[in-house]
């Protein structure tokens, strides 16, 4: 069986981390990409689950296609207002489209996902103009939108 490789962005942070260690569990490859900087005890943490750490500008277009050349799918579960949801989101997107990555799970799964009942969640819809035109009418890549959130 080969193993496809997951990239887990925002793997340092509970949601993030929650879902690298649910992957690795199934047995996933999984690459974490952290920003410059990161605290080298959480870097210490992810390695000791089992992942690969990666190390990037998020705002990188090019560092984000070197980091994610090769994976199966990129997943972000990163938080914050526009600048991250949109616009670091936006590289990401772009970084992935450009390593040839079929698959992006973008962030934005909930408000607090800590607060909710199981089963409850927001449903989300794909805002085109979010991400930029060539992206959203790209025929290479799935968007992925969750639309059940269910704590731990």
């Amino acid at each position: 069986m080969v193993q496809s490789t997951i990239v887990v962005v925002g793997a340092t942070g509970d949601l993030g981390g929650r879902i690298a260690k649910a992957l690795i569990g199934r047995s996933s490859e999984v690459r974490a990409l952290v920003r410059h900087n990161t605290a080298s005890e959480k870097l210490a943490s992810l390695r000791s689950l089992g992942a690969t750490v990666v190390e990037a500008d998020l705002s990188s277009v090019a560092e984000i296609k070197k980091a994610t050349a090769g994976a199966a799918c990129v997943v972000s579960t990163l938080s914050g207002l526009r600048d991250v949801i949109v616009d670091v989101q936006t590289a990401l997107l772009e970084g992935a489209l450009e390593a040839g990555v079929p698959h992006f799970i973008p962030s934005d799964f909930c408000i607090s996902f800590t607060k909710m009942a199981p089963g409850q969640g927001r449903r989300m819809k794909f805002c085109s103009g979010c991400i930029g035109p060539a992206l959203a009418k790209s025929q290479a890549f799935s968007m992925c939108w969750p639309f059940q959130a269910k704590p731990r």
